[in-house]
């Protein structure tokens, strides 16, 4: 009985060993998971970290980049704009020295012919009465034309009265009148070509009716630059020609001698 008790406290002391043994190595083994499972999710959370971190460098370097090639639109819109403004201000500069030469141009031929001139006057009165088509028309020259426009006046009324009565139905065969003074009191200005910024006028003639509310400006700036207005397609296309374009010389000229002559 006693051997028997003393093999069953062996017995019990072994399984309690073993349990013990058993327990420590689940506990080690459970440890073992637990770490293993840490440092798995310690490894996933780091590289989603990292993940995330790119992420953002990536949009922060993608954004600078954008921003940096914006920039250097703007950098070179900004350029390209002062370029273009620039030449914009160089060709205006050339084309108002194109209008510039065409009325010295004009000056030049009417002073050695005065005969043209004074034809011319004639001309542009009888232009701005049929413009006008008024009984009662007052007209203004410069001081230094007054005696040519007084030799010319009563021709120019002729020729306008026989031209309305023969050429417009409603009017033919009716007894037409037309009165036309010259205003004394109201000159246009001399040319001045010292003083740029002052009133000044090539020649030419207003003419004015009822009670100066309706004007014909017939004078020569006028004309020119209503000629000016109507070549500058032209004139643009012989200065400024496109590369497949080749202008002569000849052409040029013969569009600055055009608009010289004003197509009277």
């Amino acid at each position: 009985m006693g051997l028997q008790n003393n093999m069953n406290d062996k017995e019990a002391g072994k399984a309690i060993t073993n349990m013990i043994l058993f327990i420590k190595k689940e506990a080690e083994d459970k440890a073992l998971e637990i770490q293993k499972k840490s440092e798995e999710e310690c490894t996933i959370e780091k590289g989603n970290i990292l993940s995330e971190a790119r992420k953002k460098m990536k949009a922060d370097y993608e954004k600078k980049m954008i921003d940096y090639a914006i920039q250097k639109k703007i950098e070179k819109s900004g350029a390209l704009s002062k370029t273009k403004i620039k030449k914009m201000a160089e060709r205006n500069n050339l084309m108002e020295n194109i209008q510039a030469a065409a009325a010295q141009k004009i000056i030049q031929l009417l002073t050695k012919n005065p005969e043209a001139y004074k034809k011319l006057l004639k001309d542009l009165i009888l232009q701005g009465l049929i413009k006008l088509m008024e009984v009662n028309v007052s007209l203004r020259c410069r001081k230094s034309d007054l005696e040519y426009v007084k030799e010319v006046l009563e021709d120019a009324g002729k020729i306008y009265i026989e031209k309305i009565t023969t050429e417009i139905e409603k009017l033919k065969g009716k007894d037409i009148k037309c009165k036309l003074t010259v205003d004394e009191a109201h000159f246009l200005p001399e040319l001045n070509i010292e003083n740029p910024g002052l009133p000044s006028c090539m020649g030419g003639i207003q003419l004015r009716a009822q009670k100066d509310r309706i004007v014909c400006n017939n004078t020569l700036d006028e004309r020119l630059e209503l000629c000016y207005q109507e070549a500058l397609p032209e004139i643009r296309s012989l200065l400024f020609p496109k590369q497949h374009q080749r202008q002569s010389s000849h052409n040029f000229t013969y569009t600055v001698l055009k608009l010289s002559l004003i197509h009277i």
